[in-house]
């Protein structure tokens, strides 16, 4: 399990600077010479690398141009900053970084590693109470959960979406409009495959609420995130996983195959106006 508050972000800082340092170093950079490269001066480099000053998101993506890197550094500014998320919630972004497979099932929504900006933003703008404050903190955090899905070590990523959700209209038709052109742009098997569980299913198992189910890169167990109403539950309990698995089989059996997905996405994009 992680570790919470100032430990968490003290390791995750020491992670960041760690990598940084090898990276650099394997491209045969000094501090200076990477400097070099950004608006950003030697001794602010060298006060990242040594854990005196915390690396912002602007300097980040400069140094990830600079050395070529595809989100290295950036998956670990929401644990420096302490941005996870709620407490039950922080260990499954490990578990995404770490799978080779994930395969999920989402009745009501867009799942959140293909929303966009906008549409998450009105996801989370619907909890009753929630401040500015903490859409905004909820966005960031959703979308650096995205990269899991763009680095070089990215797992295979499957899900069904019921077709009820791509007629719910969150945040309007032009937020709509958006988040369905998402899903056609990052629609690419077998890496990352979306398929739609048609309205003429009926009732399935699929609506008793989202899962995702994970398959380690490293052999340990699988583990799978559950969604309700008030929170999620992470578990690698066998007994539970595995009727998570034979549920998503079972919804897959009921969704169109890739090609009528993308079809029926299209059609349902085009009829936002």
């Amino acid at each position: 399990m992680p570790q919470d508050g100032h430990d968490s972000s003290r390791a995750a800082w020491a992670e960041y600077a760690a990598r940084l340092r090898g990276i650099r170093m394997d491209q045969k950079l000094t501090q200076e010479r990477l400097a070099d490269r950004l608006s950003y001066s030697e001794s602010a480099v060298g006060h990242v690398e040594r854990l005196l000053r915390k690396p912002s998101e602007e300097f980040t993506r400069e140094v990830e141009k600079a050395l070529g890197l595809n989100g290295q550094l950036l998956e670990l500014l929401p644990q420096i900053y302490g941005v996870l998320g709620p407490r039950w919630f922080r260990e499954w972004p490990k578990v995404e970084g770490a799978a080779h497979t994930i395969r999920t099932s989402e009745p009501m929504l867009i799942p959140g590693l293909l929303q966009t900006e906008d549409y998450a933003r009105h996801v989370f703008l619907g909890e009753p109470g929630i401040t500015e404050q903490d859409v905004d903190q909820a966005v960031r955090i959703r979308i650096h959960r995205q990269t899991v899905l763009t680095t070089p070590a990215r797992p295979m990523y499957s899900t069904l979406i019921d077709e009820g959700v791509l007629h719910r209209p969150v945040g309007g038709s032009e937020v709509m409009r958006g988040q369905l052109r998402k899903l056609l742009d990052v629609l690419n098997p077998p890496y990352i495959t979306v398929r739609i569980i048609p309205l003429k299913a009926g009732l399935t198992v699929g609506c008793l609420g989202a899962f995702e189910i994970a398959t380690l890169l490293d052999g340990g167990p699988d583990h799978a995130y559950l969604e309700s109403a008030e929170e999620g539950r992470v578990t690698n309990r066998a007994k539970t996983v595995q009727a998570l698995i034979v549920r998503w089989e079972a919804l897959s059996s009921m969704a169109y195959p890739v090609d009528k997905s993308r079809e029926t996405i299209r059609e349902v994009m085009e009829s936002y106006e």
